[in-house]
């Protein structure tokens, strides 16, 4: 027998895995799978460690010549002592890793689907076991994951209508009370200006209205609330011109250049209206949703 067999002979005796041999060793598995495998030899000293975790004679792995199973047994200069050890006989090999099994050893039979698709027992080592139980713990934690209901976060406009997400952020309200308060001066210079045509009503109602109208609209079009929601969708309308047939000569193309120049006055004309119609919207929103919607963001968040 090589050096590698009857490593590996000792350490299926001792029922040793090839990492708990590296462990003693202070080696790693692979070094003891290339061992085995006879690819490299370890030197004397770790050789001597290994005759000591195995209770052999270092002289047992030097012999060409199988011998039998012997124990030695060295305590400070006491002669040896040889004791003969029966081989434990061996019961089939693991299904997965091809290690051979001996009587006493942690085995484990499972039910498995073939290739065929036919159910069959099978026998495997008590690692392999482990590691066909931590799978099937993995792949629960995997079909719980994918079960948990998914949290969509909520799509948040991007340019200069972006929306605040964080209904905590104080700049909204601050941007929308300076602006408001700028809003209410002017109207009131306004009317002081046109006191004797507004009179004394408009003169205190009209600068407090627009002052608040637009306190509340900046307000709730720039944080997460239904009016920004309607501000966007209402703006972001378009109207799609229809395509324009032409005659490929001077005075068609005339007339495709003056079309196009029509379209977009068109164009331009339609998204300022569209732009007016989904402020006003989100104005008349805001007058009534501005206090609710600030109480709530300010005592939820």
């Amino acid at each position: 027998m090589t050096f590698g067999q009857k490593l590996k002979k000792l350490r299926t005796e001792a029922n040793i895995t090839q990492k708990g041999l590296a462990d003693e060793l202070h080696v790693t598995f692979q070094t003891i799978s290339k061992w085995e495998s006879d690819i490299n030899e370890p030197d004397f000293s770790t050789l001597k460690a290994i005759a000591k975790v195995f209770q052999r004679p270092i002289e047992y792995f030097f012999n060409e010549e199988e011998q039998p199973a012997e124990v030695n047994k060295e305590v400070r200069g006491e002669p040896e002592v040889v004791v003969v050890v029966p081989a434990k006989a061996k019961t089939g090999t693991c299904r997965d890793c091809g290690v051979e099994l001996f009587e006493n050893d942690m085995t484990h039979t499972i039910e498995r689907i073939s290739s065929s698709g036919v159910k069959e027992m099978v026998t495997i080592c008590d690692n392999c076991f482990n590691k066909h139980e931590e799978e099937i713990d993995r792949r629960v934690k995997e079909v719980n994951e994918s079960m948990k209901p998914v949290t969509r976060t909520r799509k948040v406009g991007t340019g200069p209508f972006r929306k605040i997400v964080d209904r905590n952020d104080s700049k909204p309200l601050i941007w929308s009370i300076a602006i408001g308060i700028a809003v209410l001066v002017i109207t009131l210079i306004i009317c002081i200006v046109n006191y004797s045509s507004v009179g004394i009503g408009w003169t205190i109602g009209a600068p407090l209205l627009a002052g608040y109208g637009v306190m509340a609209t900046i307000y709730c079009i720039f944080t997460v609330s239904f009016v920004s929601d309607v501000f966007m969708g209402v703006a972001g309308w378009s109207i799609k011109f229809p395509g324009l047939i032409f005659t490929f000569d001077l005075d068609g193309i005339m007339w495709l250049i003056g079309m196009k120049i029509l379209f977009g006055i068109l164009g331009i004309i339609l998204g300022i209206g569209v732009f007016l119609l989904a402020l006003g919207l989100s104005m008349f929103l805001s007058v009534f949703s501005f206090i609710p919607l600030l109480i709530y963001n300010k005592t939820h968040y």
